[in-house]
């Protein structure tokens, strides 16, 4: 823990030391500096104190010292392939598929009611396959072409109505993202009653993924009376671990298809497929075989040893694994968790704290690396190498989870991972190794306790009609908090509890980056005592209207969000005071019609999305294209140019950096010609396009 005290002292330094102006010699010696000091002077020492004790127990016990670096020693590059490879391809689940097919196609053997939706459950274990064998139900073409629509909607344990009717409604009228989360405000039976009217005399397939407690039957009856609405030979199929939620959802004895586990030569060809990428290595065969029983017939596993494998080339290491001591570990019982405790031992250090802050995520959640990458900076395990490309290193460490297994259910955007998701199972393994220092808590009363000696980081989820908290014990050393709420639960007063007892907050995340929260209409102006904040998501609310300007005093702040704050007016004149900002979006802020002048002080940027900018004049408070000169370290710009003309010199003065992504939006009369003239990007700019929309949904 002493390490949480050490990192907070820059913050405290670098707070002081900008906000002191060039001081007399009596201001010098004013109270509040005094006392600044004094307590920063008191937390040194007390850090110093603890060091003595640390090396006195290292004479004691005669430890050696050994160096860490956090830089990564590469093998030599291979070819990244195996992370996207389709298990269920693979691990001889034909008969199952078939055998779901032949319900789809109507030889179910029940009898078929308007009444009555008929219900295919997957049940099984987790790490068994479900979800991959589903995917590859939903992604077949004779599939596709069957029904009238095909909907997917991951349930997950955290179990919310409004979610998952928001989620079938975008997979039946295909709404994007921006679209579906523009109904969160809509009550549950309104919903509920555009499902049934849009899916009458629709033959439909709703896969629901990953639904758990059977305790929640009452809530999902609105959900399946209105399924009941379709076209007769419309199916639902359903996975789940427990036999009991499939009785639960409507399947029959018949209806359930119990997954088993796998032969020891499925496993092996999966772990065949991904370490040797199909080739033939009599060599590493025995001993791939040997490993291939230990996978308990499970394929997520299979696939995790094939992943480790993939890094390890020489039979003395295949060896290594195949004997390691982990596998008597009593938690190396747990079926997958032996496979996952190899793979995870076997990552770089650094990399070990950024799996572990994954759980903050609830299963089934998407992760984006644009956010995630953030996020790890935030909490500091990417270091603090100034205004170095921290983001390329974090990009890499990414890369090496890819590799390993640990994300699945990759979305790509040209060419690059958009959004994946994190297995269950390796979800469970990721709580399990972060104790109670990561913790997701559900709050059903006014008033949350937490373990303030232990909890360091928190997601707090509030479901429907439950208010924030209006006081969190123990929450003083908090470094990071997410929270998902419903609407109206974030009132300005809780929000002012909240930035009184949390200062030492380094991540601090209104509403997950794929979801929709409901803000008041002001923050209050007490969030600049959180002068340690790197992160701070407040997208997706409807209700923000202005930022106060108490924010420009996070001089740390690194990352900050505004997607879709659709009534969000204007951004705070004194934003350039924000000179550590890596990070700005406002795409979807609606309201906003021109960025302030300061924006041009942010020169650490290397994400603007959302930059709005005057071509025709340069404006004494407006941002303008030549402001644009001073942000050189811009990885990523999406640009809205305003105006009816361009101002050619001060275009020049634009000196665009070569992005690796441009998207230009014209609002005015100017041509997408002129604008290229005038800008004149480098044409060797791997992504470079214009839109309506920034390019995004």
């Amino acid at each position: 823990m002493m390490s949480y005290k050490t990192s907070s002292i820059p913050s405290e330094l670098i707070t002081i030391n900008f906000k002191q102006a060039p001081c007399n010699f009596i201001s010098c010696f004013s109270i509040r500096r005094v006392y600044n000091h004094r307590k920063i002077s008191l937390n040194i020492k007390e850090i110093n104190q603890r060091l003595d004790d640390i090396v006195k127990e290292k004479e004691k016990y005669q430890l050696q010292l050994m160096s860490m670096s956090n830089t990564i020693n590469h093998p030599q590059q291979r070819p990244e392939t195996s992370s996207f490879v389709d298990v269920s391809k693979l691990c001889g689940r034909h008969k199952e598929k078939a055998e779901i097919l032949n319900y789809l196609w109507g030889g179910s053997g029940e009898e078929e009611t308007v009444e009555l939706i008929p219900t295919i459950s997957i049940v099984g274990m987790g790490g068994l396959g479900k979800t991959a064998l589903a995917q590859l139900i939903y992604n077949d073409d004779d599939v596709q072409g069957h029904f009238d629509r095909v909907i997917w909607v991951c349930v997950s344990d955290l179990f919310y109505e409004k979610r998952v009717a928001r989620a079938i409604i975008q997979g039946l009228e295909k709404l994007s993202d921006a679209a579906a989360y523009g109904l969160e405000s809509n009550p549950l039976q309104v919903l509920l009653e555009r499902i049934s009217s849009f899916i009458r005399a629709m033959k439909y397939f709703l896969i629901l993924d990953d639904v758990w407690d059977g305790n929640k039957g009452e809530r999902w009856e609105g959900l399946k009376t209105t399924f009941k609405f379709g076209a007769p030979g419309s199916r639902i199929l359903v996975t789940t671990r427990d036999v009991e939620v499939a009785k639960m959802m409507g399947s029959s004895p018949s209806q359930i298809i119990s997954l088993e586990k796998l032969g020891n030569e499925q496993c092996w060809s999966i772990i065949k497929h991904i370490a040797l990428e199909g080739r033939d290595d009599q060599n590493l065969e025995k001993i791939g075989r040997e490993i291939a029983e230990k996978c308990k017939g499970l394929p997520l596993a299979a696939k995790t040893l094939g992943s480790l494998l993939k890094s390890k080339r020489s039979k003395r290491e295949w060896q290594s694994v195949l004997n390691s001591e982990i596998w008597k570990l009593e938690l190396a019982q747990k079926d997958i968790f032996a496979p996952l405790l190899l793979s995870y031992y076997d990552l770089p250090a650094p990399v070990k704290r950024c799996f572990v802050c994954c759980v903050l995520f609830p299963k089934d959640h998407r992760i984006f690396p644009h956010v995630l990458i953030p996020q790890w900076m935030a909490m500091g395990y990417l270091g603090s190498d100034g205004n170095a490309d921290l983001e390329s290193k974090g990009e890499e460490y990414f890369r090496i989870l890819v590799d390993r297994s640990f994300f699945q259910d990759f979305t790509m955007l040209e060419g690059d991972i958009f959004f994946c998701k994190m297995h269950d199972m390796v979800h469970d393994f990721a709580r399990y190794l972060a104790e109670n220092e990561f913790a997701i808590k559900g709050i059903n009363s006014d008033h949350l306790t937490i373990d303030g000696s232990k909890n360091r980081h928190l997601t707090v989820m509030i479901d429907e009609g439950i208010p924030f908290p209006t006081s969190i014990s123990g929450a003083e050393k908090l470094r990071a908090l997410i929270t998902s709420t419903g609407e109206g639960a974030l009132t300005y007063e809780a929000l002012r509890g909240l930035f009184n007892h949390c200062r030492r907050l380094r991540l601090l995340s209104f509403g997950w980056p794929d979801g929709t929260d409901h803000l008041c209409k002001e923050i209050p102006e007490g969030i600049g005592k959180l002068i340690h904040l790197r992160f701070l998501h407040l997208g997706s609310n409807k209700k923000l209207e202005r930022l106060p300007k108490a924010l420009c005093n996070l001089l740390n702040l690194e990352f900050l969000e505004l997607w879709c704050c659709a009534n969000l007016k204007q951004l705070p004149d004194s934003i350039g005071k924000l000179i550590n900002l890596r990070y700005l979006c406002t795409v979807g802020c609606s309201a906003l019609t021109q960025y302030p002048k300061g924006v041009q002080k942010l020169t650490s940027l290397r994400h603007l999305t959302g930059l709005i900018a005057r071509a025709d004049r340069n404006d004494a408070k407006e941002f303008c294209l030549a402001d644009l000169g001073n942000l050189k370290h811009l990885h990523l710009l999406y640009l809205k140019v305003v105006g009816n003309s361009i101002d050619m010199e001060q275009a020049r003065e634009a000196q665009l950096q070569d992005p690796q992504w441009l998207c230009i939006f014209l609002a005015g009369s100017i041509q997408r010609a002129d604008i290229i003239a005038a800008l004149d990007p480098h044409r060797n700019i791997p992504h470079l396009g214009f839109s309506g929309n920034y390019g995004f949904d």
